[in-house]
């Protein structure tokens, strides 16, 4: 995927040194079932009317599956811009666009740019996230062809947690990534997660169904043999996945630090034996993104 692709990218020239610009920088982490859209500040008013800005990332997760997820994210960041500019002591003259993509989907990525672009065609700079961004070293066959979302859970990890690492994401798909002692991204496993399997099973059989894991309790992993279909279900793709994450910490080294992230990494936090010490971090990904948010100095 091209770094650039609005056609603003090289024209647009920001500066926000002064209030004659309100600048947003936006992260959006495309995947494959939903996009999350992370800002730096979140801006509320009170009931007062009294405005105030909370430091700290701004998450909002809206899922592809919903027809109108871009108009969505597109309403998203006007109230938020609206919002930012509200609460500068001064008056500006406009509001700008800083975005970061990261994507492993093209075909939801290539329509969000365009309707961006749409919208905010007069002060709006679209960049996508590569591998070259990424500041840790990556000793893969194709560095180009690792998802970014990995690449940049890793980076964040790194940046958090003592090294060296194994970073699971638990999302669409789980990916299981090493990181070494001196930074440098080894690789790792990919096998479908928890709703894919499911979805596999439930597409392949006539009698199995298609679990929502959001409302099964999914957390609560059985202690025994699960006494009913959905139950020995649940017990089956869980043990599947702690499973093989269990065998590739052992196939990694053992020694490492073990981070969870991911849509489903509560569920598969709760299932890892606690001998592993995983540590949940759902949003890494966006944590990454904020950290190349970060105005550059100078």
């Amino acid at each position: 995927m091209p770094e650039d692709t609005s056609p603003h990218n090289t024209q647009a020239e920001f500066n926000d040194s002064t209030c004659d610009v309100v600048m947003v920088r936006v992260g959006i982490d495309v995947g494959n079932t939903a996009i999350k859209v992370v800002t730096q500040s979140a801006v509320d008013v009170s009931a007062g009317g009294e405005k105030t800005t909370t430091k700290g990332p701004l998450l909002r997760s809206i899922s592809l599956r919903d027809p109108e997820w871009i108009t969505k994210c597109i309403e998203h960041l006007k109230d938020l811009a609206e919002k930012v500019a509200s609460c500068r002591s001064q008056d500006c003259d406009s509001v700008c666009y800083d975005i970061r993509i990261a994507s492993v989907n093209r075909g939801s990525a290539e329509p969000l740019v365009a309707a961006l672009d749409e919208a905010f065609f007069d002060c709006v700079r679209v960049r996508f996230v590569t591998y070259e961004d990424i500041q840790l070293q990556i000793d893969v066959v194709y560095p180009d062809r690792v998802g970014i979302d990995r690449l940049l859970g890793a980076e964040a990890a790194f940046r958090r947690h003592a090294s060296p690492l194994i970073i699971v994401d638990a999302g669409t798909t789980v990916t299981v990534d090493f990181v070494s002692d001196e930074g440098v991204f080894c690789g790792g496993a990919i096998l479908p997660g928890l709703e894919m399997q499911t979805a596999a099973l439930a597409a392949g059989t006539d009698a199995l169904p298609k679990l929502d894991w959001a409302s099964h309790r999914c957390r609560e992993m059985p202690e025994g043999p699960g006494r009913d279909t959905v139950a020995a279900m649940r017990l089956g793709v869980l043990a599947s996945v702690a499973g093989a994450v269990e065998r590739l910490v052992r196939l990694y080294g053992g020694a490492a630090t073990l981070v969870v992230t991911g849509g489903d990494a509560g569920c598969l936090v709760d299932a890892l034996p606690s001998d592993l010490d995983a540590v949940e971090e759902p949003h890494l990904v966006a944590r990454a993104l904020l950290d190349l948010l970060q105005p550059e100095k100078g």
